[in-house]
C-alpha cells in the first residue's frame, strides 16, 4: 500500500466532513453495515446505517435511512467483520461523537439516504434509552407483508429494500425477490406487475428462457465437457440437451420491469448458476455463467 496514497485518502474523507464534532443518538438498522472502495482508492470505507437520528444538541428526531461511515485499510479489514472496530448492534440506540457532511446535494446516480451521514469519531455510549427511537425500531419490525390470490404471500425486507417469496413455477416452488424502494408503495406496485406479467405467461417466457439460455451458451457447455476427464464417454450436449436440464430455481423482478432468472446448470458448467437477464417490456437481453 502506497502511504503517501492512503494519506491522501484519508485527507480527502475527512474534508468532506465539518471539523467541529457533535453528539447524535442513533438507532441502528437489522442489517450488517458494509465496506466498498471505488476505483484505484485503496482505503475502504466501511459504513454502519441507522434507521433515524437524534441531534443531541437540538434535542430533534430526524428520521430517515442513514450512515455512519470511517476508513479501514487492508490490514485493518484483514480477519475481522464487516463492523470492525465498532461493531455496532443490531437495532440498538448509541451516543456517538460524529462529524457532520459538510455538501449535502444529492449527487447523480445517488440515493437522498447518501447524504445523510456523519463520520464516526467516538462511541460514547450504548443501549441509551430514547421514547422516539424506540417508537421507530418497533414500527420497523412491524412485519409488511403482501398476499395475492395467484403470485402468493411476500414479506418486505426493509433493511435490503425488496420483497421475498415464493412462486408456483410450471408446478415447482421457485423462490422470487422484488425489488423495490421500501418507502414508495408506487414501486411496489410495479414490480408486482411486472412479476405477474412473468407468471400470466410462465410457459411461453420458460421456454424462451431455455431456449435463449442454450443457443448462448451451449458452445461453452461442450468447451467444459472437453475439460472433464469423463467427456470421452459423453455425449455432446445438444441444444435440446440443454433445455431440458437446466431448472429455474429462483426469480428476481425489479420496479423498472427488469428481471433475472436463475437456473441450476444440471451438472454442465460445475454447479454454476445460468442467468438469463431481461426486461418485460424489452425481452431477453443476455445470458451467462455465474457464481
Amino acid at each position: 500500500m502506497s502511504k503517501n496514497q492512503a494519506l491522501a485518502e484519508v485527507k480527502a474523507f475527512e474534508n468532506e466532513f465539518c471539523e467541529k464534532e457533535k453528539e447524535i443518538l442513533i438507532l441502528t438498522n437489522d442489517g450488517n453495515g458494509g465496506r466498498a472502495r471505488a476505483g484505484k482508492e485503496i482505503m475502504w470505507q466501511a459504513s454502519a446505517y441507522f434507521l433515524a437520528y437524534v441531534d443531541v444538541a437540538a434535542n430533534e428526531l430526524r428520521q430517515g435511512d442513514g450512515r455512519v461511515t470511517w476508513l479501514l485499510s487492508d490490514e485493518e479489514c484483514k480477519g475481522q467483520a464487516i463492523g470492525y472496530p465498532y461493531n455496532f448492534s443490531k437495532g440498538t440506540v448509541y451516543r456517538l461523537k460524529v462529524r457532520e457532511l459538510i455538501d449535502k446535494n444529492v449527487p447523480q446516480g445517488r440515493i437522498p439516504a447518501y447524504t445523510n451521514r456523519f463520520m464516526m469519531v467516538e462511541i460514547l455510549e450504548k443501549d441509551v434509552p430514547n421514547d422516539d427511537l424506540q417508537a421507530v425500531l418497533t414500527e420497523y419490525r412491524k412485519p409488511v407483508i403482501i398476499s395475492d390470490k395467484d403470485l402468493g404471500e411476500f414479506e418486505l425486507n426493509k433493511d435490503y429494500n425488496y420483497f421475498e417469496g415464493e412462486i408456483n413455477w410450471l408446478g415447482e416452488s421457485v423462490g422470487t425477490s422484488l425489488e423495490v424502494d421500501s418507502d414508495d408503495e408506487a414501486s411496489w406496485t410495479q414490480a408486482f406487475n411486472a412479476l405477474r406479467c412473468l407468471f400470466e405467461q410462465q410457459a411461453v417466457k420458460d421456454s424462451e428462457f431455455r431456449a435463449f439460455a442454450a443457443a448462448k451458451l451451449v458452445k461453452s457447455a461442450n468447451d467444459w465437457r472437453e475439460d472433464d476427464d469423463c467427456s470421452e464417454i459423453t455425449p455432446e450436449i445438444t441444444a435440446q440437451d440443454f433445455i431440458s436440464r437446466i431448472k429455474l430455481v429462483s426469480l428476481t423482478v425489479t420496479c423498472d420491469k427488469e428481471y433475472v432468472a436463475f437456473y441450476d446448470d444440471g451438472d454442465m458448467f460445475g454447479r454454476h448458476s445460468i442467468t438469463v437477464y431481461g426486461s418485460v417490456e424489452g425481452g431477453i437481453k443476455s445470458a451467462q455463467i455465474e457464481g
